[in-house]
């Protein structure tokens, strides 16, 4: 969940976004393509901080799945992880999208539905790289 508001101190805005408490690369990025865009990536906002990505990539693909690791829920009630970390997923899309469009990086985009959200890991997405 994203709060915005106007601070009344600058002592209170975070100004190395490298100190935020995000997964490690290794976690959520598969593969060695690509890294200059997945060390932003991995700062998409999510809700509660479950960040649930996974990247798998390759030379002419990235490959994006939902992933929700079992027991994992952070503050969230646990009937409502399934809705949020779908949220999520197209948050991290956009982030991804916007990263790619500013390195000047060509792609088409393959959208999936999931069939079954009580899946621990589903397709979401797929980008074929130009």
């Amino acid at each position: 969940m994203i709060a915005i508001a106007k601070i009344d101190d600058e002592t209170k805005f975070r100004k190395d976004m490298y100190k935020s408490k995000r997964k490690e690369l290794s976690e959520i990025w598969n593969g060695d393509y690509y890294m200059d865009i997945a060390n932003i990536v991995r700062f998409a906002p999510s809700a509660c901080n479950t960040q649930p990505w996974i990247v798998d990539s390759s030379k002419n693909e990235l490959k994006v799945y939902r992933y929700r690791k079992p027991g994992k829920r952070g503050i969230m009630p646990r009937d409502m992880v399934k809705y949020y970390n779908q949220i999520d997923i197209g948050i991290f899309l956009c982030f991804l999208e916007l990263c790619l469009n500013k390195s000047n990086i060509k792609f088409k985009r393959n959208l999936y539905s999931e069939e079954n959200v009580d899946n621990e890991k589903n397709l979401t997405a797929t980008y074929t790289l130009n």
